[in-house]
C-alpha cells in the first residue's frame, strides 16, 4: 500500500496539468493514475484547438490561461510548446448570429483577450481565399491558434515525469474508491493506493465511473467527434491560414502540415455508451456536410484525404466545465468538452482550489457540480460557441 497526499485518476490533458501544477506548489506528494498511457485516450485523438474566444467570461479565462500555459511548459523544458498562432474567426452566416457575437466581443475584451469584429469586405482582403459571401463577418482573436495534440501529450507527460514530488502510473486502471481511517483508498489493478485527497480527471470514459464510486454523480458524458485531414491545398492557396469555426454547421478547420485538418460534430448524434475510445466513422454525415466547408473555403475542394477518425470527447449538459470538491477530499474537474482548449488552465485551477481551497477569477455558478441539481435559471446564458453536443 502506497500513500500519498493526492491521487489524481486519469492521465489525459487535464490529469498531467493538475499533477503539474500541485507539484509546482510544492503540495506533498502526487500519483497519477492512467488506465492506459499517459494521453492515449481522448487527449492524443483530438484536434488540438485552443480558442480564446469563449462563449462567456469563464471560457475566454480560461483559453487566455491556457494559452500562456502551454507556451510557458515549452520554455521550462527546453522543448518546442506545439502551439501554432494561426489567428482564429469564429464565422457568423445569419444577423442572429452577428448579434450576438457582437455581444461576446465584448465580454472577451472584459476577460483580456484581444478580439474584434470583422465584416466580409474587410475580411475578403485578410483572407481572401474565404468565401465571404457566405458569411456576414467574424469574429477574430490574432494569436489564437492551436496545438499539436502530441507534442502537448509529450511536455504535460515530461512535466510530472521531471516532477520529483509526481509518480506516474501507466496501466493502472482504478477498481474502486473507498474512506479508510480519515483517508481514501484507491483500489487498482496494480494494487492500493492511499491519500488524504482524490482528484475525479477520468474524462468521456472515465469521470462518471470514477464519481459512482463514491456517490458522486458526474454527469460528464461521450459523444463522437470526427476528424480528418488532407494532405494539401489547392495550388496557390493561402498556407498556413487562419483557423475557422463555423458554429452553426458545427464544424472548423485549421492548418496541418502541408495540408488541413477539419473536425465535426453531428448535432443529432446522442450520447455515446459503448466506452470505446474508437467510434464509427460516419461517412454519410462526412459526405453530406462537404459541400458546405468546399463552398465556404474553396481551396478544400475534392481534397483526397489522407487520415479520418471518430473518437469519443466529453461534454456537460452547458459546455462548461466542473471544478469542485463535491465531497470532503474528493475533486471533480472535466472539461465541457474543451479538454485540450483549457486543460492547463484546468489544472492550474484545480491546483489552487486544493491548496488554497478557493477557485480565483471564475464565477462560481460556472464550475461547481451543484449548478446541475437546481432548476435551470432561464437568464442564464449558456457558452454557444461550442461543438452541437446532445442535450442530455
Amino acid at each position: 500500500m502506497t500513500v500519498y497526499d493526492v491521487v489524481v485518476v486519469g492521465g489525459g490533458n487535464l490529469g498531467l496539468w493538475t499533477a503539474h501544477r500541485l507539484a509546482r506548489r510544492g503540495f506533498g506528494r502526487i500519483a497519477v493514475l492512467e488506465r492506459g498511457w499517459a494521453g492515449g485516450g481522448a487527449t492524443s485523438r483530438s484536434a488540438g484547438v485552443v480558442r480564446q474566444q469563449g462563449g462567456s467570461e469563464t471560457a475566454a479565462k480560461l483559453g487566455k490561461l491556457s494559452r500562456e500555459l502551454y507556451l510557458r511548459l515549452g520554455d521550462e523544458l527546453g522543448l518546442d510548446s506545439g502551439f501554432r498562432e494561426t489567428g482564429y474567426y469564429i464565422v457568423a452566416e445569419t444577423e442572429e448570429e452577428k448579434e450576438g457575437y457582437l455581444r461576446l466581443v465584448e465580454v472577451r475584451r472584459a476577460a483580456g483577450v484581444e478580439n474584434g469584429w470583422v465584416e466580409p469586405e474587410e475580411g475578403r482582403g485578410r483572407f481572401p481565399d474565404l468565401n465571404w459571401d457566405r458569411f456576414v463577418g467574424a469574429t477574430y482573436t490574432p494569436d489564437d491558434g492551436y496545438v499539436h495534440p502530441q507534442v502537448a501529450v509529450r511536455n504535460a507527460t515530461c512535466a510530472v515525469l521531471f516532477d520529483d514530488a509526481v509518480d506516474l502510473f501507466e496501466m493502472c486502471e482504478v477498481t474502486g474508491v473507498g474512506q479508510k481511517g480519515g483517508r481514501y483508498s484507491v483500489e487498482t489493478v496494480q494494487g492500493t493506493f492511499e491519500a488524504e485527497r482524490v482528484v475525479d480527471a477520468g474524462g468521456p470514459r472515465g469521470a462518471r465511473d470514477v464519481g459512482r464510486m463514491v456517490g458522486v454523480e458526474v454527469p460528464v458524458m461521450a459523444v463522437r467527434h470526427q476528424i480528418v485531414s488532407f494532405p494539401s491545398v489547392a495550388e496557390g492557396a493561402e498556407h498556413p491560414f487562419p483557423l475557422v469555426f463555423n458554429v452553426g454547421k458545427g464544424y472548423y478547420w485549421r492548418p496541418e502540415e502541408q495540408g488541413v485538418l477539419l473536425g465535426m460534430s453531428n448535432p443529432v448524434d446522442e450520447a455515446d455508451e459503448t466506452g470505446r475510445y474508437q467510434i464509427d466513422f460516419d461517412w454519410d454525415y462526412y459526405e453530406g456536410l462537404r459541400p458546405d466547408w468546399e463552398s465556404a473555403h474553396p481551396a478544400l475542394g475534392g481534397l483526397p484525404v489522407s487520415r479520418a477518425w471518430a473518437a469519443s470527447i466529453d461534454y456537460t449538459p452547458d459546455h462548461l466545465p466542473i471544478i469542485d470538491e463535491p465531497a470532503d477530499g474528493f475533486y471533480v474537474l472535466a472539461a465541457g468538452g474543451h479538454g485540450m482548449m483549457w486543460g492547463p488552465a484546468l489544472g492550474e485551477k484545480m491546483s489552487g482550489l486544493i491548496s488554497e481551497g478557493t477557485v480565483e477569477d471564475l464565477p462560481q455558478e460556472d464550475i461547481e457540480l451543484a449548478r446541475f441539481s437546481r432548476e435551470k435559471d432561464p437568464n442564464r446564458v449558456e457558452d454557444t460557441i461550442a461543438l452541437p453536443f446532445p442535450k442530455k
